[in-house]
């Protein structure tokens, strides 16, 4: 038998978000290495076309890749939330240690640092992002550098002391280096995420494929959200009169 792991809803979400994060991340790397890559083979003229291509392509997937940011964020926040079975859970390495998987919820430890990951780096990249589209109207590193001076934080480590005032052109400079390190850094994650969600483990891919999993993997793999389902199935059916 299966139970449904994941609803249409939240799979929409989800894939959403994968294939934006995708187009965006090749349409990035294009517009970073274009010039250096692309243009000595295919020459100017197509790396031009390619990166005006690029360019658009990236400037409006951005915003569904924000919308299905915030679609997964109120979707799966609760399920996310730091508990006591995390500890024990990475304790036992996610089940590398010991014979049987740690007790997880709907999310294990593993799969949380992930969930934040992807929201702090993902609206870390959206707000540096927004900063470039709009970069008269949002000055988000003046703004970043005022908040730090009035904790006493006048430099950081390598990049040196705070600058007072920034322009519309430092700010951007400042936007497209963050952007681009934040961005790289989400790519790190999100390559292992695929390879443990697609051929790391088995079974992985059908909770987001379909969104039924076979019981039996759930209660191996989430036997306390297993636990919660039926509790909540038993309840209903019990509210429910008999005909």
């Amino acid at each position: 038998s299966t139970i449904t792991r994941f609803k249409a809803i939240e799979r929409f979400g989800h894939w959403v978000l994968a294939g934006s994060f995708i187009l965006l991340g090749i349409t990035g790397l294009l517009t970073l290495f274009g010039r250096v890559v692309l243009a000595p083979y295919f020459g100017k003229e197509l790396n031009s076309t390619l990166l005006i291509a690029s360019k658009w392509i990236h400037n409006n997937v951005s915003w569904a890749f924000m919308l299905a940011l915030v679609m997964i964020f109120f979707y799966w926040v609760i399920h996310n939330l730091p508990s006591r079975t995390d500890l024990v859970w990475f304790a036992k390495g996610g089940g590398i240690i010991g014979k049987a998987h740690p007790p997880a919820k709907k999310f294990n430890g593993g799969q949380k640092l992930i969930f934040w990951s992807v929201i702090i780096l993902g609206g870390s990249i959206s707000a540096s992002g927004l900063a470039l589209l709009f970069p008269f109207e949002l000055n988000m590193f003046a703004a970043t550098f005022d908040k730090m001076r009035a904790f006493g934080i006048t430099e950081l480590p390598v990049y040196g002391a705070l600058p007072e005032t920034l322009t519309p052109h430092s700010e951007m400079m400042h936007a497209q280096v963050w952007h681009a390190v934040v961005s790289f850094l989400l790519m790190g994650i999100i390559i292992a995420h695929i390879y443990i969600g697609s051929v790391g483990m088995e079974g992985a891919y059908d909770a987001m494929g379909s969104g039924q999993v076979e019981e039996q993997w759930a209660k191996e793999h989430h036997g306390l959200w297993v636990e919660e389902v039926q509790a909540k199935e038993a309840k209903s059916a019990a509210a429910t009169p008999a005909e």
